[in-house]
């Protein structure tokens, strides 16, 4: 289990209160980097990172998906993006980095927990990837998205505000989501998704 943990996030009232909570978690911040390139020199520096937290829109010359990029080419550790809302392009570029969980803002202590539990199983699973998953791969972009949201315990009616459609739409994606998947319930087509 990883113990060091850096926090990427530019806003520093988030970032303090999400190192707060890792500490209060029994895991160690090592820092919080507001920028990718304060966050590269922490990388470098603290070669015991075991787990990153990564908002996905950051200040500076690099987002958060192309930070992580660069990390994962310099050394694979267990990663969650952290975001409020996202156009489609960017998740779609997120998820094609293959994170290891996904945070939704506003986040509490719960959700951030089941985020940490649900990266560091997902990382420590040999050969972990949802692109190499047949049942993932069915689903669309969209899908994809909405898939990660309900993993982070999202209901159909916060998808829905996220992703600025309706609530009878992200029910609709749920729905076709499941029958798809040939899932009775997104609790199965979860254990499908991160299980194997």
């Amino acid at each position: 289990m990883p113990n060091n943990v850096l926090i990427i996030e530019d806003e520093i009232l988030i970032a303090k209160d999400l190192c707060y909570l890792i500490d209060e978690m029994g895991f160690n911040c090592i820092g919080t980097a507001s920028t990718g390139k304060k966050a590269l020199e922490l990388f470098h520096f603290h070669q015991n990172i075991g787990l990153i937290l990564c908002d996905i829109h950051l200040s500076g010359e690099l987002d958060g998906v192309s930070l992580m990029e660069q990390i994962k080419s310099i050394r694979e550790v267990p990663f969650i993006y952290i975001s409020a809302y996202s156009d489609e392009k960017t998740v779609n570029r997120a998820i094609e980095t293959v994170p290891s969980a996904f945070l939704t803002k506003p986040y509490n202590e719960k959700t951030l927990k089941i985020a940490i539990n649900l990266a560091i199983s997902n990382f420590e699973k040999k050969g972990f990837n949802l692109e190499k998953n047949p049942t993932y791969n069915k689903l669309t972009n969209r899908e994809k998205e909405i898939i990660l949201m309900i993993a982070d315990g999202k209901t159909s009616s916060e998808i829905a505000d996220k992703l600025f459609i309706s609530t009878k739409t992200a029910a609709k994606h749920r729905n076709n989501i499941l029958a798809k998947t040939g899932c009775k319930n997104t609790s199965e087509l979860i254990k499908i998704l991160f299980s194997d």
